[in-house]
């Protein structure tokens, strides 16, 4: 065995030639490393038995024992075979060790095996053992590779799942982003179509309401001639009635013939006993002739009394019976004639000419707490039991509780027809108005309260009281719409208007209106052309020592007059709330309101039937707030002139007015006033007084400014160096060089 080794590693290689050798590698090279990958493609199809041990052994030994010769065997060259299959030693991981020290390579189980059973080692049994362990390495490797590659088929087709997956989601996302991108697109057309028809309407609803607002001021310029020409027409009837009420009183009369006169020669008797007054019908008889130098008898003191002769042609006026003449008969019964008249317009009135009578229309109608009893029976019933000597009086006292008792049991329905019906009587001419105030004025108060009390309770006080800070309207769920307040509060200012001539009758009206009344309709929550009615109404109430209500002692007298000041100065400051669904008041129409009630103010400071008085001035003056209000509220609307608004005069009237106010009450009660202190009770007034004044004082009478007269300036300038030092005073006139005062 060891000769045999020592010639497979022997020399004799050296002694070959160069082509000799150069064609063995190549063969060898061909058989072992073309065979050896054909052999290992088809390992990894067909995965071939490992022969066992011995085979190997068998098969191994002459190889080994025959490799020093020039023509080695195939098997040596294509691998060892038996009878399952071909296997190459290169795949068996073999290595070929130097065997000269005698030493064999065994795997460490056939090691142990070894030494267990003191089985003899050689170089045979390792290498047969080392090929048997490289056959179990190889079927091991075959196994895994089948697992790997059924895992990777596996992967394989998941993968293919997740790529058709991804496409099918591909596909999805696109679609939804395409028919996004498509409703986007849908969406912005109908934006911008709905944006262009909102235009369109707001330009026909901006043209209509112009055509409007232009057709209404024709409108009243219309009514304006209408009225003119109806108070002509009115004029001249009460004329022809008063004519036509003489002439029932001395109707003209046929004069009756005179005495045949003796004269017949083609003359008036009348014109002749006109001009010969001398010759009378007594001429027939002719006098006794007298004698002369005769004397004329002496009338006898115990004669009768001569009687009166009547000259010739005057008619004799013979006292006849009353009867006869028809006097009585058309005097006395004038006035219930008249009364007959006014009773069937009453009885036939309607609210609209084509519409039923009232009388016809409260035969329908009857209280819920008396259905089975009509209105029009309650009405006849009544007037049957009145008599006052006037069927208008009769008729109002008859309505007045009816309308009363309606607006209790807040059964509205026939509350329009009764103020309609009251609208028409205080229209008709010669009608007794004093007599007219104790049914109307509280019945008018309580239709008013009926919308205004709602109003009130969400105005900014009353909610401020409740602790409710946030604005809300009046609810139109709170209201009745049946019950108008403005009408009434029209009839109220036109009675109290035809009553202002009448002292006694004024003071009964005012006697009958009540405080609260008052205060309630002078809150922002209220309309605004309520608020301006009735601040036409309290301005009928201004008397040279008293304002407002007449109230039955001295010390409420002044609680109610500083109150009404005190409402009336806060309304320069307080934003006008309007009803819930109705559209917000423009600033015009709120500069016209304030300027009303400066006109009321200024009424009652600067009384025009008592010039000289000094009460109403003295209850502003008194008054804690209401000075420093107005410089508020002056420097407020002086601040608005310069954003150059569409109600710029009517602020620059406030401005005027406002100053003439302020000026005119501290002239006359300067000395006690302690304005520092007034000042510190508003908040903001104490520094915009002084801004005011020196803005107006240095108005040059620009653009932003016109419409400041210079009477605002000279008082502006006046106050204001009462109020400065002279340092701050000529610091002052060094700021505002270009003064229109200068």
């Amino acid at each position: 065995m060891e000769d045999n080794d020592d010639d497979y590693f022997s020399d004799e290689f050296d002694s070959l030639p160069p082509g000799t050798l150069f064609d063995l590698e190549q063969s060898a090279f061909q058989a072992t490393q073309g065979q050896a990958t054909q052999g290992q493609a088809s390992q990894y199809q067909h995965s071939p038995t490992v022969p066992n041990n011995s085979t190997l052994h068998t098969q191994v030994k002459p190889a080994v024992r025959n490799s020093a010769t020039l023509q080695p065997p195939p098997r040596l060259h294509t691998g060892l075979t038996n009878d399952y299959d071909t296997l190459e030693v290169g795949e068996l991981g073999a290595e070929v060790h130097d065997n000269a020290g005698g030493s064999v390579a065994l795997p460490n189980g056939h090691r142990m095996l070894v030494k267990e059973h003191g089985w003899p080692v050689n170089s045979e049994m390792g290498d047969a053992m080392e090929v048997d362990d490289h056959a179990g390495n190889i079927s091991g490797g075959n196994t895994r590779l089948e697992q790997l590659e059924r895992e990777k088929e596996q992967l394989r087709i998941e993968l293919f799942e997740a790529k058709s997956q991804v496409q099918s989601k591909t596909g999805e996302i696109a679609i939804i982003r395409s028919k996004q991108a498509q409703l986007v697109a849908d969406y912005d057309q109908q934006l911008i179509a709905l944006r262009t028809a909102m235009a369109e309407e707001t330009t026909k609803h901006k043209e209509m309401v112009e055509a409007a607002m232009s057709e209404g001021h024709i409108l009243a310029t219309e009514n304006i001639f209408l009225q003119h020409d109806l108070a002509e027409e009115a004029h001249h009837l009460r004329n022809f009635k008063l004519k036509q009420r003489q002439e029932e009183v001395h109707p003209p009369v046929t004069p009756k013939k005179s005495r045949n006169l003796p004269f017949r020669d083609g003359f008036d008797d009348d014109e002749i006993a006109v001009v010969s007054p001398s010759k009378s019908a007594t001429r027939s008889k002719r006098a006794t002739p007298t004698v002369p130098g005769k004397r004329k008898r002496r009338a006898s003191q115990d004669a009768p009394v001569p009687l009166q002769l009547s000259p010739a042609g005057e008619l004799v006026m013979v006292d006849a019976p009353a009867d006869e003449l028809g006097l009585d008969r058309e005097q006395g019964p004038e006035p219930l004639g008249r009364d007959q008249q006014v009773m069937k317009r009453l009885l036939n009135h309607r609210m609209l000419p084509d519409q039923e009578a009232d009388i016809e229309a409260l035969a329908r109608i009857s209280f819920p707490s008396e259905p089975g009893r009509p209105m029009s029976s309650m009405v006849l019933d009544r007037l049957a039991q009145l008599d006052m000597g006037s069927y208008v009086v009769e008729y109002m006292h008859t309505i007045g509780p009816l309308w009363q008792r309606a607006l209790t049991e807040r059964f509205y329905e026939p509350v329009p027809r009764f103020m309609n019906l009251a609208r028409y009587i205080l229209r008709m001419n010669d009608i007794p108005l004093p007599k007219l105030i104790s049914p109307l004025v509280s019945v008018l108060q309580d239709s008013v309260e009926v919308n205004a009390v709602p109003r009130f309770r969400y105005s900014p006080a009353a909610r401020e009281k409740a602790r409710v800070i946030r604005p809300i309207p009046t609810p139109q769920s709170d209201l009745q719409p049946q019950v108008d307040s403005t009408e009434a509060l029209r009839l109220l200012y036109h009675v109290a208007s035809e009553l202002l001539h009448v002292k006694d009758a004024l003071q009964d009206f005012w006697r009958q209106i009540r405080h609260t009344f008052t205060l309630v309709m002078l809150h922002p929550s209220q309309p605004l052309k309520d608020i301006v009615l009735i601040l036409h109404l309290l301005s009928t109430s201004i008397r040279p020592e008293s304002f407002g209500p007449i109230m039955p002692s001295e010390g409420e007298q002044n609680d109610i007059q500083r109150w009404l000041v005190d409402r009336l100065s806060f309304m320069f400051s307080e934003r006008a709330q309007p009803d819930e669904g109705l559209e917000p008041y423009t600033p015009h129409d709120i500069c016209a309101m304030r300027l009303e009630v400066l006109l009321l103010l200024e009424s009652l400071a600067f009384n025009p039937a008592a010039p000289t008085r000094e009460h109403g001035s003295a209850i502003i003056a008194a008054h804690p707030n209401a000075l420093a209000r107005l410089f508020r509220s002056m420097h407020d609307e002086l601040d608005a002139l310069y954003a150059s608004p569409p109600e710029q005069e009517l602020r620059v009237a406030l401005v005027n007015g406002l100053m003439r106010l302020v000026f005119g009450v501290i002239r006359r009660h300067g000395s006690s006033i302690n304005m520092q202190e007034k000042l510190a009770r508003v908040p903001g007034s104490k520094q915009k007084h002084l801004v005011v004044l020196t803005r107006l004082a240095f108005c040059d009478g620009s653009v932003l400014e016109a419409g400041i007269d210079d009477e605002t300036v000279d008082m502006a300038h006046d106050l204001l160096e009462e109020w400065t030092n002279p340092q701050e005073a000529d610091s002052l006139a060094e700021v505002f060089p270009s003064s229109r005062r200068e």
